[in-house]
């Protein structure tokens, strides 16, 4: 076997671990290229739980590989652990007279490990796990070569790996908002508190598809708790009031903290007969609390389909009590403090999650020098920038702004720039990238929003670039010898508006040492108190005058420029700018 792999070897591998989507189908492709790349009897992937700090046996490859799944290491023992704590590739040539083995795993599995290469796996400096080849088919010993060829499938398997979660966990997120915006639109639509109410039960009945449904405010003038509206029972007048020393309900308007029962009988100790008025002995009560204190209780039983009730469930329902609590006290006017506080309180959850999506930049790679500069309007904004490094010769960069402000905008954000950051690297090609996330926005978001898109590829080899623009505004292209400026153009609509969109590409050559200039509109539209706006045509003079400068250098004049223009006037929009030296 040769050494080193081919170019088609490579291409090969990565179009397979970047074209799958689905975990548990990514962890088994991994595995047989694996073993198809060091020709081995068979493969483990161990994944790290950092909880437990233990590795665990997601998936092998090879005989009787199904009797280590979900089998747990701790990590230390073993050599698959003792790679994970070192975070070193380790080879052994005789593994059964090396200590580290752990032999209960072939007794478990009746096979035999005899060599072993073990590799660790990472991502953004974070353990994803390990990955093993075990046994060669020609019984050679593993050698450095093997090292290198596992080390190079793990680091690309360990950063797929690391973005299907974030993929999967944002899908969750998604799926959430959106079965929150639906009952959060019955809280807004209407101005009276009994329909409201009504309106909250029937969007969570068809919403949740749950049997029974109760909700119960506390009274002004009593302090007592009573049950005022209620789906798929009803109750005597005398049952109406809540005892708050007995039941479920007593243990959530103790503590204030929501509940979710699985089981009444295992859980609660309920008997069976008090629980047999429940169809499936599952139950969620969440508490409506204004501040500190529990305004009323919302209730969920018997799920339709007869399943246990579970934390997706209690986060929806937990939600939608926070929610309307709100709307009580707005109807009421006495909410707006708590309103505010809850708002800031999602805001800055929101700027940390944006904050920590926007990539760092490096200073210099493969020669190219870069940087990026982003301020908000407000604590939460709406544009992002990303770079992708496909090889030394090719390169991606991503100019964004979504529509809208706060909040929502930074949750878009966090989608589409996930969904760009999967779709750009696999696909390698700005209109194909565009296209397909510009499906996938239409098909999974109904949050009403919109992003606008600059894609750029940099063809190294071949002095150009290729780019296309889902409705952004135009960028720059410094022409070092010359000291002129060209408009960056394409034609397309912004992601997420029109199901079916075409985005077409524009290419255009440069010189070594012309200045790429990326931004969005937040620079060229900053505007004085007068409204007088920045415009393009000072931007352009600035890079003109600077474009000699480092990258570094020309992003902090920029901003350094727009705030002395604008003289203290409030920030209406984000303000982005990326500035790559060709």
């Amino acid at each position: 076997m040769k050494d080193v792999l081919t170019l088609k070897q490579i291409s090969g591998i990565t179009t397979r671990i970047n074209s799958e989507l689905d975990l548990p189908i990514l962890l088994t492709v991994i595995m047989d290229t694996a073993r198809e790349l060091l020709d081995t009897q068979g493969a483990s992937l161990l994944l790290y739980d950092r909880d437990s700090e233990e590795l665990i046996f997601d998936i092998a490859r090879g005989e009787r590989s199904g009797i280590l799944a979900r089998k747990r290491i701790p990590k230390g023992q073993g050599i698959a652990g003792e790679c994970a704590r070192t975070r070193k590739a380790i080879i052994v040539n005789d593994a059964q007279s090396d200590p580290r083995l752990l032999r209960t795993i072939d007794q478990a599995s009746g096979f035999v490990t005899r060599k072993l290469i073990a590799v660790p796996m990472e991502a953004r400096g974070e353990l994803i796990g390990v990955l093993e080849a075990v046994n060669t088919m020609d019984g050679r010993d593993f050698t450095s070569r093997d090292v290198r060829l596992l080390t190079f499938l793990s680091a690309m398997a360990g950063l797929a790996i690391y973005n299907r979660r974030l993929y999967a966990n944002l899908m969750d997120r998604m799926e959430e908002l959106n079965c929150i915006h639906e009952i959060s639109r019955s809280l807004h639509e209407h101005d009276d508190l009994e329909p409201m109410l009504d309106a909250i039960l029937t969007a969570i009945e068809e919403v949740l598809d749950v049997e029974r449904l109760s909700l119960a405010l506390r009274e002004r003038a009593s302090g007592d708790f009573k049950i005022h509206r209620t789906r798929g029972f009803s109750l005597e007048e005398n049952d109406l009031r809540i005892d708050p020393e007995r039941g479920v309900a007593s243990m959530v308007l103790k503590s204030g903290e929501p509940l979710l029962v699985r089981d009444l009988v295992r859980d609660l100790g309920f008997t069976t007969e008090n629980a047999g008025r429940y169809r499936t002995s599952s139950f969620i009560s969440v508490p409506i609390l204004v501040g500190d204190h529990v305004k009323g209780l919302l209730n969920a039983a018997d799920k339709k389909n007869g399943n246990p009730f579970d934390q997706f469930e209690l986060k929806v329902l937990t939600t939608i009590a926070a929610q309307l609590s709100s709307a009580i006290q707005r109807l009421d006017a006495r909410s707006r403090e708590i309103e505010i506080r809850m708002y800031r309180k999602d805001l800055e959850t929101a700027a940390n999650i944006q904050r920590n999506s926007l990539p760092e930049i490096p200073a210099e790679i493969a020669g190219v020098k870069m940087a990026a500069g982003y301020e908000a309007c407000r604590d939460v904004g709406g544009d992002f920038y990303d770079f992708h490094y496909h090889s030394e010769n090719l390169m991606s960069f991503v100019m964004a702004d979504v529509s809208g402000k706060g909040v929502p905008a930074a949750l878009f954000m966090e989608y589409s720039k996930t969904l760009l950051a999967a779709h750009i690297p696999r696909l390698i090609h700005p209109v194909k990238s565009l296209t397909e996330v510009n499906a996938e926005l239409i098909r999974n978001s109904r949050m009403g929003l919109f992003v606008t898109v600059m894609l750029v590829q940099v063809e190294r080899d071949m002095d150009r670039l290729r780019l296309a623009s889902a409705g952004h505004n135009h960028q720059i292209l410094y022409r070092a010898r010359t000291g002129s400026i060209e408009s960056l153009s394409g034609q397309g609509p912004p992601l997420g508006t029109f199901e079916g969109a075409e985005y077409r590409e524009k290419i255009y050559h440069y010189d070594k040492g012309d200045l790429l200039v990326l931004y969005t509109d937040g620079i060229s539209e900053a505007q004085k108190q007068n409204f007088e706006q920045y415009g393009e045509d000072r931007l352009f003079d600035l890079i003109r005058r600077l474009g000699h400068l480092e990258p570094t250098e020309i992003v902090k004049a920029i901003f350094a420029d727009v705030n002395d223009f604008i003289e203290g006037a409030e920030q209406m929009d984000d303000a982005t700018v990326m500035v790559v030296r060709l």
